[in-house]
């Protein structure tokens, strides 16, 4: 069991492969990094000989130097020794033949070729190289084979000994709130090392300009949703420079926003009106597509709540957290009457 902030999250076991496959899909930038790209291909590699295999996906970093990366997910309760062992020295000795390294190669650049966004990012990763010969001189490096697995055990171990390339073992252990099923965390170890930033107290103080409103002065606004987002302090800076809140998953436009802050605050603190809720990829998205994917909680699907102009304001008392111990983990819908009735969080 894992606890966090008093929350309990109960371990799951995935039953099949796709479904530790599409974790390790969604969270590929935590795992390879930041500046890497996860292929979703099923492209097959075939030896001289016509021995063929299918990887789960390909990863390029391009991060200096670059690497590129065969992915490979597996379950520990599947006979390990005869899977693990067979599936990956046929990568091995398939990404050797010239002919399936032009065949991936192929693959690799449509993909960046016919994504507009793609294209100009991996453009201005690699310079002034042009995107082919890039993956030529890429791929004629020999790859690092990854086998993502749910628990790693010595069972793993075993198998991946007297293998033609030693893999690098990745263990994804995934956890489920108890109480909202739809909530994960996940527990890894990235292939980088996360850069730690010291917020300072000044950086994430609130600029005294943002206007205070009571919550009795909103009584005046339309009846409405509001839909509440749960932040760290720090994420002030991104509502600020962007009138805007991203990234979360969302159907429906709601009226109003306001955001949660977490210890130390550990009330709601902000209010504004919604303008719109778009995907970064939409004309008239405050950040563009490029800047959503610097932000490390961006993710693929998500979307952004822009506020209209000049609506932001900040609560005077703000709504406190209350007696529960546990803390707003994902989005919470509520009327623009129990907003501002609410004494704490405990009655929304």
């Amino acid at each position: 069991m894992l606890i966090i902030d008093g929350v309990k999250y109960n371990l799951w076991i995935p039953k099949e492969e796709k479904q530790l496959e599409e974790m390790v899909k969604e969270h590929s930038k935590e795992i390879f990094g930041k500046d890497s790209i996860y292929f979703d291909l099923r492209q097959k590699l075939t030896s001289k000989s016509g021995v063929m295999s299918i990887p789960d996906g390909y990863v390029i970093s391009f991060s200096k130097p670059f690497d590129w990366y065969i992915v490979e997910g597996e379950l520990s309760t599947h006979p390990l020794h005869e899977h693990v062992t067979n599936q990956l020295n046929k990568f091995v000795i398939g990404i050797k033949n010239p002919l399936t390294q032009r065949e991936l190669i192929d693959a690799l650049y449509n993909e960046i070729n016919n994504n507009k966004v793609l294209r100009a990012y991996v453009e201005t990763m690699i310079a002034s190289t042009e995107i082919k010969g890039f993956l030529y001189d890429l791929i004629s490096k020999p790859p690092k084979i990854v086998v993502v697995i749910e628990e790693k055990g010595n069972r793993v171990q075993e198998a991946c000994e007297g293998l033609k390339v030693e893999p690098i073992v990745v263990e994804f252990k995934t956890y489920i709130r108890e109480d909202a099923e739809a909530v994960h965390a996940h527990l890894f170890e990235p292939f980088y090392k996360p850069e730690v930033k010291q917020v300072s107290k000044a950086h994430i103080e609130v600029p005294k300009d943002i206007p205070a409103i009571s919550r009795e002065e909103l009584a005046s606004l339309k009846e409405g949703i509001v839909v509440i987002c749960p932040s760290k302090p720090e994420g002030i800076n991104f509502l600020l420079q962007h009138n805007a809140w991203g990234f979360v998953r969302i159907r429906r436009k709601p009226e109003y926003f306001a955001l949660y802050l977490s210890h130390p605050e550990s009330k709601i603190l902000f209010f504004g009106e919604v303008e719109d809720v778009l995907y970064p990829h939409d004309s008239e998205s405050p950040l563009t597509e490029e800047e959503a994917r610097s932000y490390k909680h961006f993710k693929e699907g998500k979307k952004i709540i822009v506020l209209k102009p000049e609506s932001l304001r900040k609560l005077d008392k703000g709504i406190p957290k209350g007696t529960s111990k546990k803390i707003p983990q994902g989005i919470k819908y509520v009327t623009l009457n129990q907003f501002i009735n609410a004494k704490t969080m405990d009655d929304l």
